[in-house]
């Protein structure tokens, strides 16, 4: 049977986690114990494969939308799957930071036991991501959902022999079920207005309709507040200090590079889809979240002395920034939009192109640093900066990949940070009368500056103070652990010196939300 191009990523990744306990039991008996390792990665380097030839089957489909629905049952109530720019965008994300991590797991896990299920694992949290992503339909969206968010429970508690996993991973597992219930009742609530949760019926009857606005409103807070757990935005965001520390470096990685952007498309692609913003003023609320988000997050990174802790933070200060990038394009299609469409249009695009890019920088340089920070971890013992200073001199690629990453994320020219926040706070300046844009977008400045501090204290710390008795006994980690984050760090200053190719993909992305409106 021909599976279809938009199913077949998923259906690698699927099938991998289903055979990895059979291709475990085969490399026991051939006395080949990385055989499941391998398979992993292997089935991750496919399933990217599968996922570029479905970006080229994207960009010539009419619209440049791909559909796909499962038989017997089309729209509007069956399952659909719908690929656009957007899609692909994340699950390029998605699927790269898996392989790196499958890559880094090599050598990183190899002292603990289980790794059947802890690659079965990472296999389905990104085959459910990528399900998010593709998605056409509520129903579906929450189920590939719920498979990711299973996932990502077992992974940050799966060094279950320690308390400090469990938990973690049990108040993840709290504060995760409640705002999948909230995004549950606003399915309810959708599914009483029209019928149906397939998105393109749901905008159309939604848009058709004269709903109440209370009612939408309503839904649209449930939306934002339930994915906006995942989303590690503040102040839904205390698992993720906690589950940082808790997981195995790699996992750290998909959690901060990946795991929470997938709550933030599903809150995008919901609103933006289901509730235009031309008619519907969210984007006030996302730009409140989103400095509040990094604001906040700022201030409590300072406290840290666990270097996880503090890129965890960090992590949340960065959803800050995406948050506020899509909050501005929303403001300003809401507020502008009947009186200077043209202009409107052309600042939400700017906006929402700055805050697709920072999804995939902040991918890539928050990847580059947990699994940096695990490299320091495996060789040093302690999460302790205090204990890990000069740790970059005796670990030169690491420390060089871990200087790289922290710059990036702190924006400076010409590394691949500095562009995404520069198309944000330029959306934010965009419209000079409008005094709310104006402070969010000096805010946003401030908040760039304060952190960029804290990541160069840290760097100093790592890179050019004395070498504790720890770091003296450190030596480079394994190549395949040191292999992957060398490949983030170069993509990091490739990105930044040549843009063009990623801007170009962000701003489809951003278009194909915004035409999905």
């Amino acid at each position: 049977m021909e599976i279809s191009p938009v199913l077949l990523p998923i259906a690698i990744l699927v099938t991998a986690a289903v055979l990895i306990p059979i291709v475990d039991l085969l490399g026991r008996a051939a006395r080949f114990g990385k055989a499941k390792d391998l398979f992993s990665t292997a089935a991750f380097a496919f399933a990217f494969y599968a996922i570029f030839k479905l970006y080229e089957e994207t960009s010539t489909a009419k619209a440049h939308v791909v559909k796909y629905s499962l038989e017997p049952y089309g729209p509007p109530f069956g399952v659909t799957f719908v690929v656009d720019y957007l899609s692909v965008f994340m699950a390029f994300a998605f699927c790269g930071l898996g392989f790196l991590v499958a890559v880094y797991s090599l050598r990183y896990m190899e002292s603990d036991t289980g790794l059947d299920k802890y690659y079965a694992l990472l296999l389905t949290l990104v085959a459910g991501m990528i399900g998010v992503a593709f998605a056409g339909d509520f129903f579906n969206l929450f189920v590939f959902w719920e498979a990711m968010c299973l996932s990502s429970y077992t992974l940050v508690a799966f060094r279950k022999h320690r308390w400090e996993p469990v938990e973690a991973g049990f108040k993840y597992l709290v504060m995760s079920t409640f705002g999948s219930l909230l995004v549950l009742y606003a399915m309810s609530f959708l599914y009483g207005l029209a019928g149906t949760l397939n998105f393109a019926y749901l905008a159309e009857r939604i848009g058709a309709a004269r709903v109440n606005p209370v009612v939408s409103y309503f839904t649209i807070g449930a939306i934002i507040l339930g994915f906006g757990v995942t989303a590690s935005m503040v102040p839904l965001h205390t698992w993720l200090p906690d589950a940082h520390p808790a997981a195995p470096s790699g996992i750290s990685a998909m959690l901060s590079g990946v795991v929470i952007k997938a709550g933030v498309y599903a809150m995008y692609r919901s609103l933006f889809t289901l509730f235009s913003p031309i008619f519907y003023d969210f984007g006030t609320v996302l730009i409140i979240f989103g400095v509040l988000t990094m604001t906040v997050a700022n201030f409590v990174a300072l406290l840290q002395r666990d270097i996880k802790r503090l890129l965890a933070y960090s992590s949340i200060v960065n959803i800050g920034y995406i948050l506020t990038g899509a909050g501005i394009g929303a403001y300003v299609l809401s507020h502008y939009y009947s009186s200077k469409p043209a202009l409107a249009l052309s600042i939400a695009a700017l906006a929402l192109m700055g805050s697709f890019f920072h999804v995939l920088n902040h991918a890539i340089g928050k990847g580059l640093l947990f699994l940096c920070s695990g490299c320091f971890i495996h060789e040093g013992k302690t999460r302790d900066i205090s204990e890990l200073e000069g740790m970059g001199k005796k670990m030169a690629w690491t420390g060089i990949s871990f200087s790289i990453g922290l710059l990036a994320l702190a924006g400076v020219p010409p590394l691949s940070g500095f562009w995404s926040k520069l198309f944000i706070i330029l959306a934010g300046f965009s419209l000079p009368g409008d005094l709310f844009m104006r402070v969010t977008a000096i805010i946003v400045v401030l908040n760039s500056i304060f952190a960029a501090a804290y990541y160069l204290w840290l760097m100093q710390r790592l890179m050019l103070k004395e070498p504790t008795p720890i770091a003296r006994e450190a030596a480079e980690a394994p190549l395949a652990m040191v292999l992957p984050i060398v490949i983030l760090a170069i993509a990091s200053v490739v990105i930044g010196i040549w843009p063009g190719t990623v801007i170009s993909l962000a701003e489809k992305a951003a278009l194909a939300l915004i035409g999905g409106g």
